[in-house]
């Protein structure tokens, strides 16, 4: 026999089509809790719970070296990767894993691509095979500089190469130098990166670096991807890659002191802290679900009370309990499945705005946002789960023993006066738990709120309006040291006559866009020991472009010239640190330690932030920036700063015009406003903090209405008592605090246990705060203050109804 007939169905619709108000309440109620949670979920599960396209993707881990206690990830060098590879015992493989662009000349000019530079043994790790042709042998991957080879993606070869079979030995330019082509990647494979293009072998550095660097240990920026063994758990893996840094610092102690390695999988490498700010937001808009799922439960309870008197006259005529359930339970679950549905198309537009909202760097490369079959299955399960604790809570209130008062004394038994508000009972205690968590809610986006706001008051030490930025990579073949700080002169001299433009600049990177270079320097003082900085090799105007003060001193000249002693401008941080109150221009460092080139400090700039606005300059363990003339300091890897003289946008095309004189071969690319790439910064924090505040908004409109709802349908009941206060001379206004009184004091419980569960909660989102705590007073005092006045407004319209009766009329109707 079937559990439920299609019968059952006709009857709960027409009897919910007998109270269409009910049923619209419900069903938008629903639909909102469901719509917010499920396009949570579509967010959450394609950043942490879809499968990644490799077998066992699990079983894959990131690997990067760390320095110091404080385990700062570093990266790594390659022959560091090397040894990790040759000594561990719990990897079944490790291979560099470099993502990188290169330029590719072709018949129309010069494009920017994306690549990756990897080892032999990276597509087996991953489980890919080529397509068409093979990948690359050990010898292509071990020696130097010999083998100019390539493997292309299916995406490249189709929509660059014609998507020709004859592909395999073709040649292609990559930074004017000529690699063959030896195999195509199958359809969809685009790295571990998901965005590459092409990959190159690391013998081949020289497309873009220096070939120094397979043999250099100290310069590091590389990480690595392993597969763990069979059996092998990543706790294992660890303790087994620890104790193989261990052994190299014994080794190779100038390069490798207080180094080690840490594992992170594919997914917590490319979210970071931001896995735990999703997390954070599906736990929100749970609370939110929940407060739905009380708002609805509560009017079922008001509905229930309506069908009282009917409900203990089919109990007493032995009318049993399973027909009553199954009606009460069907009709929540239709409610429910019409509020699904309806929440499907809710998520569907929520999922069309966070996607446009979220900023780049948000969501992983792998991410694909939509509402799916997976988020539809979610949100069946969500609907018969709300549905069955909607239908059957209401049936808790009641047992047999209550049917005779219930039937002698019809409606009235429910009848017990105004002071019901604050007796214990499913109603009170809903509109108890949706002020809770509605404070909970509230609080948590306040606390991003406050946090945005110290990030926004952080000043980023220099002047991004009007600035344009961009990147060009010059060929390290036809571009050695000279010719590069000739470049980047010349560059500067040619945008400098252009009358739109009030500044240019050419420097190593800018900052906050993600290109910074490390090493060390030596101050020579007692004990010292060389320190980690931050180097950059700027023209002449470079402080004047980005408007970055300088406090003492000079900044960078023509006169500083690859001939001339090596000079230097230092941060104020730098300059504090070492020098204290004294004045640094005319002291001395060295690069590296003891044996590298002396240099002298001609100028103090200020404070600049080029790595990211939270870390403290001033701390005792910070690395310094430190500006050398880019006579000096060349690098083939080249950013341009040109600020308008209005404060209008810079053209690009303009910015490409004149590199492409100097040189045709070379594009233009990551060009954006430096206006950007500071917004960048406090994009992750700015999107928490919207969603945060949508959340709670809802969750405080749908408490509200709880409140208000109780209070009028016990407002309701009590008209006869309310008529009677009237009649007997109580005044207005002592009916309306009697109501508001007792309503407020619901309010104040609830408001007490969502500060202590603010308290708790606000832990979930320590990681994503700057400059407030997770306990902050001030924002729990403020969103309290906000809950009392909503809360006291959805009180007090059915305390002026109650007063608003009239005594004669009421009581002739009783």
């Amino acid at each position: 026999m079937a559990l439920f007939s299609f019968l059952d169905f006709k009857l709960a619709l027409r009897s919910l089509q007998s109270r269409p108000g009910f049923s619209a309440v419900v069903v938008v109620t629903l639909a909102l809790g469901i719509g917010a949670t499920t396009a949570m979920f579509s967010l959450l599960d394609a950043a942490l719970l879809r499968s990644l396209p490799f077998p066992q993707p699990d079983r894959l881990m990131v690997l990067w070296g760390t320095r110091g206690p404080e385990r700062s990830v570093r990266g790594a060098s390659i022959p560091e990767v090397a040894d990790w590879r040759g000594l561990n015992h719990s990897m079944a493989g490790v291979s560099v894993w470099d993502p990188i662009s290169l330029n590719l000349r072709t018949e129309s000019g010069p494009l920017r691509i994306q690549a990756e530079r990897v080892n032999a043994g990276y597509f087996e790790l991953l489980g890919a095979h080529a397509g068409l042709g093979r990948t690359f042998s050990p010898d292509e991957d071990s020696v130097p500089d010999a083998h100019p080879v390539i493997v292309v993606s299916h995406a490249f070869w189709q929509t660059r190469l014609g998507g020709s079979p004859a592909v395999l030995g073709r040649t292609i330019s990559l930074n004017d130098r000529s690699f063959s082509i030896i195999g195509v990647m199958p359809e969809g494979f685009a790295g571990l990166s998901f965005q590459a293009e092409l990959w190159v072998p690391v013998a081949m550095i020289s497309v873009d670096n220096a070939v120094a660097q397979l043999t250099t240990r100290g310069n590091r920026w590389l990480a690595a991807v392993g597969r763990l063994k069979p059996g092998v758990t990543r706790t294992d893996a660890e303790r087994d890659l620890q104790a193989v840094a261990a052994r190299l610092a014994e080794r190779f102690p100038e390069t490798n002191r207080d180094r080690s390695v840490d594992l992170f999988s594919v997914k917590q490498n490319f979210l970071g802290t931001t896995e735990s700010l999703f997390k954070a937001l599906f736990k929100a808009v749970l609370l939110v679900l929940l407060i739905a799922c009380v708002n609805v439960t509560s009017l079922q309870l008001v509905r229930a009370n309506a069908r009282e008197r009917e409900i203990a006259l089919r109990l007493a005529l032995g009318g049993g309990g399973w027909p009553l359930v199954r009606q009460l339970l069907i009709e929540a679950l239709v409610l429910a499945g019409l509020g699904g549905a309806v929440g499907v198309l809710i998520a569907h537009w929520a999922i069309r705005l966070i996607g446009p909202l979220a900023p780049p760097g948000v969501l992983p490369p792998y991410a694909t946002l939509g509402v799916d079959g997976r988020s539809l299955l979610f949100t069946l399960g969500l609907t018969l789960l709300t549905g069955v604790a909607c239908g059957l809570t209401p049936l808790l209130r009641r047992n047999r023993s209550d049917l005779a008062g219930t039937l002698r004394e019809g409606t009235r038994a429910y009848s017990s006066g105004l002071g019901r508000l604050r007796r214990p009972g499913l109603q009170q205690g809903f509109v108890v738990a949706e002020v809770a968590l509605a404070l909970m809610l509230l609080a948590g986006a306040g606390l991003m709120v406050r946090s945005l706001r110290e990030r926004l008051a952080v000043s980023p030490g220099f002047s991004a309006t009007g600035v344009l930025a961009a990147h060009v990579l010059l060929p390290r073949g036809r571009y050695p040291a000279a010719q590069r700080a000739a470049f980047a002169t010349q560059l500067v001299a040619r945008l400098a006559q252009l009358p739109e433009l009030a500044g240019a600049a050419v420097a190593t990177d800018l900052p906050l866009r993600n290109n910074s270079n490390a090493a060390t320097l030596l101050v020579d003082t007692p004990g010292a020991e060389p320190i980690r900085y931050y180097r950059h090799g700027v023209t002449p105007g470079f402080f004047a472009t980005l408007g970055i003060p300088l406090l003492s001193g000079r900044g960078i000249s023509a006169d500083d010239r690859f001939d001339t002693p090596r000079v230097a401008v230092v941060s104020l941080p730098m300059a504090r640190r070492f020098w204290g109150e004294r004045s640094a221009v005319g002291r001395r460092f060295r690069l590296g330690d003891a044996s590298g080139p002396e240099v002298l400090v001609v100028g103090v700039a200020g404070p600049a932030r080029f790595r990211d606005l939270t870390t403290d300059l001033y701390g005792s363990r910070s690395e310094p920036d430190v500006y050398l003339p880019i006579t000096q300091h060349a690098d083939a890897d080249l950013e341009i700063a040109v600020r308008s003289r209005t404060g209008a946008p810079v053209s690009a095309a303009r910015v490409q015009r004149e590199v492409r004189a100097l040189d045709g071969g070379l594009p233009v690319f990551n060009v954006e406003a430096l206006d950007a790439a500071l917004g960048r910064q406090n994009s992750a924090p700015r999107f928490g903090s919207l969603l945060l505040a949508v959340f709670s908004a809802l969750a405080l409109g749908l408490a509200a209405i709880g409140i208000y709802g109780v209070i009028a349908f016990v407002v309701g009941l009590s008209s006869r008592e309310i008529a009677i206060r009237l009649a007997l001379g109580a005044d207005e206004g002592k009916v309306r605090r009697a109501v508001i009184r007792n309503g407020m004091t619901l309010v104040v419980v609830g408001i007490g246990l969502g500060a202590v569960g603010a308290r708790m909660g606000g832990r979930i989102l320590e990681s994503q705060l700057f400059g407030v705590t997770a306990t902050d007073t001030p924002t729990l005092a403020a969103v309290t203050l906000v809950v009392l006045l909503v809360a006291l407004l959805a009180s007090w319209l059915p305390a002026r109804r109650a007063a608003a009766v009239q005594p004669q009329a009421v009581l002739k109707e009783q």
